[in-house]
């Protein structure tokens, strides 16, 4: 590993999800100095059971996964830091990244950017007591836990008609909240949940109501049943570090060829924020992809520098 002052890496990870920590792993392993930049609070972590994962026959939480690859991270090498990246850009040398948080800056030669969905968290009386007892973030980690239920899901953009078409493999009986707001989302989604007739609330919600466990929403004085409430607001955390850089951004998601590489030099993604199967085994996969690629473009700048 080359010689770096304190806050100069060769590979800074925006994301400590799935594509995140598999990245690092791959990267630190090949001995390169390695910051995961890790915003706290994920949305995997709140998963009750994982049943579809390769190796944890028994299933496995969502926290206790997200523990085990930052533990496999770090005992590579991997530095983790919770600190939210809020700006990245080119360094003014023109070679390499520079990543700002509230209060530091970090250098480094390459990037994998890979922050999932960042969704809203609505500001509903009582929603947080019912998180992860029927209150979910992610359709598919907690839909088969719903099948044949009655589910609502809350939102009011893109990401609810297609977190709704997802739930509908599992259960026919849903209902979208938008909690005040109209709907607006591209006409051939709207079209799909309208050949559904899934019904939609446009109400404000007053507040989320339960016992031990979830029960329902309360809207205008009267509570409305339902077994589980997935919520569905929110977008790709990565875009405004995609407009910084110059990335293409496609239908809300980051554009990357089969090898997760964004086109900006030394700059991959993996993950959520770049569409497809939101499955923690393809974010694992495509996170492997991204470092493998960075590791490659990185020994051949250093053997170029070597032989120049």
């Amino acid at each position: 590993m080359i010689s770096m002052s304190k806050n100069e890496y060769e590979v800074v990870i925006i994301g400590g999800g799935p594509a995140g920590l598999s990245a690092a792993i791959y990267t630190a392993r090949a001995e390169l100095k390695t910051l995961i930049l890790d915003e706290a609070d994920k949305l995997l972590e709140k998963a009750e059971k994982i049943d579809n994962y390769f190796g944890f026959p028994k299933g496995v939480s969502g926290k206790e996964l997200l523990r085990r690859g930052a533990d496999q991270a770090k005992r590579f090498g991997a530095e983790i830091i919770e600190e939210k990246a809020l700006l990245t850009k080119i360094n003014s040398t023109g070679e390499g990244y520079v990543v700002e948080t509230t209060d530091k800056r970090f250098k480094s030669k390459g990037l994998i950017i890979s922050p999932g969905i960042q969704h809203k968290k609505p500001p509903i009386e009582g929603m947080k007591d019912f998180e992860g007892k029927g209150v979910s973030y992610c359709v598919v980690c907690d839909a088969p836990l719903y099948k044949g239920k009655k589910v609502g899901l809350l939102g009011s953009e893109d990401l609810v008609g297609k977190e709704a078409l997802e739930l509908f493999e599992y259960t026919e009986d849903i209902k979208i909240y938008t909690n005040g707001e109209e709907l607006d989302m591209p006409k051939i989604l709207s079209d799909r949940l309208n050949d559904r007739d899934v019904p939609v609330e446009k109400g404000e919600i007053e507040e989320v109501v339960g016992d031990e466990e979830f029960r329902g929403l309360r809207i205008e004085g009267e509570v409305q049943e339902m077994d589980g409430l997935m919520i569905a607001e929110g977008s790709s955390g990565s875009l405004d570090f995609a407009r910084s850089l110059g990335i293409t951004i496609e239908d809300g998601v980051l554009s990357v060829d089969d090898n997760m590489f964004t086109g900006v030099p030394k700059v991959y993604a993996a993950g959520d924020c770049v569409g497809g199967a939101r499955q923690i085994s393809a974010a694992v996969g495509e996170g492997a992809k991204a470092a493998l690629g960075l590791i490659n473009d990185l020994r051949e700048q250093n053997y170029k520098d070597w032989s120049s």
